[in-house]
């Protein structure tokens, strides 16, 4: 027996740098505070990093922002809402209610209100104001930052791009309260300088919602509540925009020249620093090294590339599915008549017999009829025998053997015609289903492009460990089965694989499907496409080798969700949690004696924390046998997948002992606290 075992963790190195990110946004964001003292992105940011050691970082951050930037009173009312949103996030965040995506922004701004609401009792008709306005943005701030800590590919990138914007303009404003010299904030500096380069490097209505956005942010950690700097920034980013990515000196005029107009007839000293702060941040712009505007600027040609790959991926895809549909709808040709066999019969021999007349012209009903009784046994049998015509056909017929032996000769042809066209039209069949397939992985390609790379903080993975074990059956040396796993994206996807047969000829066929899906699956093509390819793919493979495969496929979402299993004939799987144990099965036949355009067998699954799936091949079990399988799952009270997938092996020997190749894949989710020390 030949036991193999791997073990995936997850990297501490990236578990650590989200938990300084988190710790970091929130201590910076808690200082950006809005209408004398309410910190909405604080709050947004504490909702959205979640439980667990996230969600306890978040908190730290809170309270080194807490002891940095608010008063007693202040802190102590900020660090009650964040404690209640740990917890709630702690509460909630094994049940579907975390799934829907209101519940963190309406939970968050929900126990705000909780709190906020002693202290406004006796509040003024603007405070109260004040205080609806940061309900909602604190609602706001969950909502996008949850999406910006998720993978990139699972969030709308309007929604990603506008996280990114929220949180630095959190920073910005923080940063601006720390020091002001001579009326000039530097953070108000850095502030028109990044609103300068977003409008230098996008152009358009992106860049002046980008200057308007930051000025805004300005406005609203100002001592007083103007909108000055809202106005300057997204004037002199709009006039920017009007030619992205012109000249360095003209651009910083368009910036610098609406923002002095603007400013230099306000009467008091704060329009002059607004005015120094621009001329610096344009000063600034013009002194940046020209590799950084360089390397800023390939961020286009590299979007509008994928926009590009993408369109030709989708064309390409229409026009093979507008191929596949022509084809489909092609005039079908007809069947040939075996009656053509008696008519070159009759040509050969008929036409120069002294009774052709009586027999093709008088008699004609009773030779057609004689004729027709016998193309049924003729064409069952492949040849004709004197007993297939009835009596006074054969009687009559003055040169019927040698009617017979050319009836013989056409039928031959005939079926040898027949045949020919069956197969044509079943490598036609097959052909044409191809063009639907390729159709089906260019679409999605083009999908998985257009999911373009973006710097994102991304969620905590689950921890998981995988045993697997494989043995031959009596009298080989090699197994038939073979099995494999591996991450792509933010999925875990596990195969197992049933040769027929066995030995080499069968290990090979299995590790061919096992290859080409995971070729498949790290490209980025969708599940069901490419098991659909792959069941066509062997079926016209097995025209030729007479072989088929199972195919057994689980993907497991490591950041939340359910699991799926994708079956083509593979014998059941198992789920197991404590002593519950569930079967999942299999009703269709392996990939290779399906039509080609067959979808595989889907099922969901739940996979709880400190719960095992096992995968088995019928060498194994099966579902006329497995009683004792689930019996031993049931009682199995480790956490190894590799000791457990051991175990069955050796129980299966005294249930099939090695008629059979045999292979286990064991998979386990540690609990949170387990996930600790993996």
């Amino acid at each position: 027996m030949r036991n193999i075992e791997w073990t995936a963790r997850l990297p501490r190195a990236a578990q650590l740098t989200g938990s300084a990110v988190r710790l970091s946004l929130c201590t910076l964001l808690t200082g950006a505070q809005i209408f004398g003292g309410y910190a909405p992105l604080g709050l947004g940011m504490v909702a959205a990093s979640g439980a667990g050691a996230g969600g306890l970082f978040a908190l730290a951050g809170s309270l080194l922002g807490t002891l940095a930037f608010m008063d007693f009173a202040q802190g102590l009312r900020y660090l009650a809402v964040c404690l209640l949103l740990f917890s709630a996030n702690n509460a909630f965040c094994e049940t579907r209610f975390m799934q829907r995506r209101l519940f963190l922004p309406i939970a968050a701004a929900s126990l705000m209100l909780c709190v906020e609401l002693i202290y406004l009792a006796h509040a003024p008709v603007q405070q109260i104001a004040y205080c609806i306005a940061a309900l909602l943005l604190t609602a706001v701030s969950a909502y996008l930052f949850t999406q910006m800590l998720k993978a990139p590919e699972a969030v709308a990138e309007s929604e990603q791009q506008c996280a990114w914007l929220l949180a630095a303009a959190g920073v910005l404003m923080t940063v601006s309260r720390l020091g002001v010299i001579g009326g000039v904030s530097p953070g108000r500096v850095l502030a028109a300088l990044a609103a300068l380069l977003l409008a230098y490097d996008q152009g358009g209505n992106v860049a002046f919602c980008c200057g308007a956005a930051l000025g805004l942010a300005m406005d609203l950690c100002a001592q007083e509540q103007t909108f000055v700097h809202t106005a300057v920034y997204g004037l002199g980013a709009f006039c920017v925009g009007l030619r992205a990515r012109g000249k360095r000196h003209t651009a910083a005029l368009r910036f610098a020249v609406p923002a002095a107009l603007l400013l230099l007839p306000l009467p008091d000293e704060a329009g002059l620093a607004a005015l120094y702060e621009v001329l610096a941040a344009t000063l600034a712009f013009l002194v940046l090294p020209t590799r950084l505007l360089r390397s800023g600027k390939r961020l286009r040609p590299i979007v509008t590339t994928r926009e590009q790959l993408k369109g030709q991926l989708d064309d390409a895809a229409a026009a093979f599915r507008e191929l596949y549909e022509t084809l489909l709808h092609a005039p079908q040709k007809t069947q040939e008549n075996p009656a053509c066999i008696f008519d070159h019969a009759a040509e050969q021999v008929c036409r120069s017999c002294t009774l052709c007349s009586l027999c093709w012209e008088r008699e004609y009903v009773s030779t057609y009829n004689a004729l027709n009784d016998a193309t049924s046994a003729l064409l069952s049998r492949g040849h004709s025998k004197a007993t297939d015509f009835p009596a006074h056909f054969s009687n009559r017929c003055i040169h019927f053997s040698e009617f017979r032996g050319a009836v013989d000769h056409h039928l031959s042809v005939y079926l040898l015609r027949r045949a020919y066209n069956e197969e044509l039209a079943r490598a036609r069949k097959s052909a044409k289903g191809q063009y639907a397939y390729i159709s089906e992985l260019l679409s999605s390609a083009a999908a998985h492009v257009a999911k373009e790379a973006r710097p994102a903080f991304s969620r905590t993975k689950r921890a998981y460990l995988v045993g697997m074990a494989l043995r031959a059956k009596e009298g080989e040396n090699t197994c038939g089965d073979s099995a494999t796993f591996f991450e792509a994206g933010d999925k875990l996807y596990i195969l197992l694989s049933d040769g027929m047969g066995g030995g080499e000829a069968a290990q090979r066929e299995s590790s061919l499907a096992v290859r080409l899906l995971e070729r498949f699956l790290r490209s980025g093509i969708d599940v069901e496409p490419a098991l659909k390819t792959l069941n066509a793919a062997l079926t016209l493979r097995s025209d030729e080798s007479l072989g088929f495969t199972t195919v057994d496929l689980c993907v497991v979402p490591l950041c939340g969700g359910e699991a799926e299993v994708y079956k083509y004939g593979a014998a059941p799987s198992y789920t197991k949690r404590m002593g519950r144990v569930r079967r999942v099965s299999c009703r269709c036949l392996p990939a290779g004696l399906l039509a080609a355009d067959a979808p595989p067998e889907q099922t969901c699954v739940t996979l709880e924390d400190a719960s095992f799936f096992v995968m088995v091949t019928d060498g194994i079990a099966d579902e006329a046998d497995d009683e004792w399988l689930q019996n031993l799952l049931a009682g199995w009270s480790g956490e190894n997948p590799q000791s457990l997938a051991a175990a069955v092996m050796a129980e299966s020997l005294d249930h099939k002992g090695r008629s059979d190749d045999c292979g286990v894949v064991a998979l386990y989710l540690p609990s949170s606290e387990e996930a600790r020390g993996v």
